[in-house]
């Protein structure tokens, strides 16, 4: 975030206020059973880019909340404004760092299935520790997840999909598991690189 965003947002509470107003917009248009006292469940895609997958996702499903964030501002409005022409009422997008929106998310929520889509992979050596895709992540992430909860992660990276099996082996919180993505549809980069591999993992550890 290194653009006019942070002259606006340029501390950590000022960027947690932003995250709090998403979600209680959500909490505000989602319809809740009172009665239930259950939290919300929601979708994450982490770096939607123009949220053409996600906008489709949520089209096709639309008793269920999406969220789509990702750190370039152009991308966050192309991808509201498919929100605007489709008029749905269950997808919302935001410009947040990933680690930060799972770290500020409300105690009402819990995410139900995280999607990481082509993430950059930081190819070089020196620039491992920049990968998405670290025991701090997966600790995190696992701390607003549930017995149900997965996480998705596909990449026509090798490297990044070797590296993305051992952190999750690895992992007290998350196990990799046979299942596929529960939504395919074209997208830009999935079109632009055919090669791809996922990996779907399930949450063994978690705070409900």
């Amino acid at each position: 975030m290194t653009d006019e965003f942070l002259n606006q947002f340029s501390t950590a509470g000022q960027r947690k206020e932003r995250v709090g107003r998403l979600m209680s917009q959500i909490l505000q248009e989602t319809v809740i059973d009172s009665n239930a006292r259950q939290k919300l469940r929601i979708n994450l895609e982490i770096g939607c880019g123009h949220g053409h997958w996600l906008t489709n996702h949520a089209f096709q499903n639309p008793n269920e909340i999406f969220v789509g964030i990702d750190l370039i501002s152009k991308r966050i409005e192309k991808a509201q404004a498919k929100v605007t022409k489709r008029s749905l009422k269950n997808l919302f997008f935001l410009k947040v760092e990933a680690k930060e929106f799972i770290e500020f998310l409300p105690t009402d929520f819990v995410i139900d299935k995280t999607y990481l889509m082509f993430p950059d992979p930081w190819p070089k050596h020196r620039h491992f520790k920049r990968r998405l895709i670290q025991d701090e992540f997966l600790h995190l992430l696992a701390k607003t997840s549930s017995k149900e909860s997965f996480l998705f992660f596909r990449s026509d990276h090798i490297p990044y999909v070797e590296w993305t099996k051992e952190k999750i082996s690895q992992s007290p919180y998350w196990e990799i598991v046979d299942q596929g993505f529960p939504f395919e549809h074209t997208s830009y980069f999935q079109d632009l690189l055919p090669s791809h591999q996922s990996i779907t993992a399930h949450a063994t550890h978690y705070h409900s």
